[in-house]
């Protein structure tokens, strides 16, 4: 499935324990996202770019995830430097670049690609069941964690069904315009849309209850800490006072 598009490898990260790689990257992405320091937001990028590298991600699925962020961004770097007054960079007319509009943008950016990184190569190298088996073992509420747990299983198949629709619709010979028609047609293919969804939904559901499922999984294996996962545990620990004090 597309959100374990990264789980599969053989790296060190691949290997340590998820629960590990939760807890390093929970401060990091804080850090990160806070932080307007123009030391501190590049340091963190290039640690989060040193994590890809070691979890050796394939360069092509990288750049496709980096490039849907940075997609974002671009309308940023429209709008920012002239919309924010400060101190003028360049003029022309009533057009004015500001430095302080042009820093706003900077930071965005880097922290956007830093934390889709750490995103990518912490809890991305580990398969959702795994995760969610971690975030039970760090004790966040189980329901959250069915959820989510949840929300990864079936929206693939809500995906298959669109797909599915779709094709129905392109085998009647319908094309997409400018058209009162196109609108209705979208409009009736969103609802029968949400239809199938809750349909699926309420098949599940029975099915669970024919399971006896009460809304919790039952662990039956657990995580045990190595000496590689202390290792990186100390090393990430390190590094994170060090940008920190930057």
């Amino acid at each position: 499935m597309q959100l374990e598009v990264f789980s599969q490898g053989r790296s060190l990260l691949h290997i340590l324990d998820p629960r590990v790689k939760l807890l390093v990257y929970l401060p990091f992405i804080l850090l990160t996202a806070l932080s307007n320091s123009l030391v501190q937001v590049p340091a963190s990028l290039a640690t989060a770019t040193t994590l890809a590298g070691i979890a050796r991600i394939p360069g092509p699925r990288l750049f496709q995830r980096l490039a849907v962020v940075n997609l974002f961004m671009v309308f940023l770097w429209i709008t920012l430097p002239f919309s924010i007054p400060g101190e003028p960079l360049w003029n022309a007319g009533p057009l004015m670049m500001s430095r302080e509009g042009v820093t706003l943008p900077f930071l965005i950016t880097l922290k956007a690609n830093a934390i889709a990184l750490y995103t990518i190569s912490l809890p991305g190298t580990s398969t959702v069941m795994s995760l969610s088996h971690a975030m039970l073992h760090l004790r966040l509420p189980g329901k959250l964690v069915t959820v989510f747990y949840f929300f990864y299983r079936y929206i693939s198949v809500i995906a298959d069904e669109y797909a599915r629709m779709l094709r129905m619709l392109q085998a009647r010979g319908f094309h997409a315009t400018t058209s009162i028609h196109t609108i209705k047609v979208y409009a009736f293919f969103t609802g029968m849309l949400f239809i199938k969804s809750h349909e699926r939904s309420e098949r599940v559901y029975n099915a669970l209850l024919m399971r006896n499922f009460h809304g919790e999984f039952p662990l039956l294996a657990h995580f045990r800490l190595s000496r590689q996962d202390l290792i990186f545990s100390c090393f990430m620990s390190c590094l994170f006072l060090t940008i920190i004090l930057l």
